[in-house]
């Protein structure tokens, strides 16, 4: 009787010890070595949660399609209106790259800008300035690119005549007047940054 207890016991806790080995089966995975599946979930989650902060970081390092120069951009440059500058610069027997350098100063090639004294468009003419040099139509019509260049131009090239066709002298001529006989700080101001861009533009030889 005692040894029929004895072995009825021992297959008790053989049947409770497969029993136990069966319901832990189903937590292991035999890919990970007696691992458990919750720690290969919890692997799982942590590689999921990364993704996202994965792909937003080569979002962010990822490369930069070109991108075309802006209007803006280009009217600083100019190249909209070298035609036009090219064209009555040499109509009117001024230096290209004088006359560039002059409009970028006065208005870094914008057509609309109006200077405190009423200054008008890329050139910076005023209207009674215009209209000394022949111009017969309205203070608005300035802004339009071709006529102030066209009458700014003129304006320039008789500056660049009574200046002795010197930089400085040119300037002095067209910033304080044509008729305007000493150099003054303002003036000198303007000359030196002509000469700069005039520099910049004129290829080294």
């Amino acid at each position: 009787m005692k040894k029929l207890t004895v072995f009825t016991a021992a297959v008790a806790v053989a049947m409770l010890t497969v029993s136990a080995g069966t319901a832990r089966a189903d937590r292991f995975d035999p890919q990970l070595g007696g691992r458990s599946l919750v720690v290969k979930k919890e692997a799982e989650v942590r590689k999921a949660a990364a993704k996202p902060e994965k792909a937003a970081s080569g979002k962010t390092s990822g490369k930069k399609g070109k991108k075309r120069p802006s209007k803006k951009a280009a009217a600083a440059s100019g190249t909209q209106y070298s035609t036009l500058i090219s064209q009555y610069a040499a109509s009117y027997g001024v230096p290209v790259s004088l006359a560039h350098a002059v409009i970028k100063v006065e208005s870094n090639y914008r057509p609309n800008v109006v200077g405190s004294a009423g200054e008008i468009g890329l050139m910076q003419i005023k209207p009674s300035t215009a209209r000394m040099m022949g111009y017969s139509g309205s203070a608005k019509g300035l802004f339009h690119p071709e006529t102030n260049i066209k009458y700014g131009m003129k304006y320039l090239a008789k500056a660049h005549s009574l200046g002795g066709g010197t930089t400085c002298g040119t300037i002095l001529k067209y910033n304080a007047g044509h008729a305007a006989k000493r150099m003054n700080p303002v003036s000198s101001a303007y000359c030196s940054k002509v000469k700069v861009h005039m520099a910049s533009l004129t290829p080294a030889s």
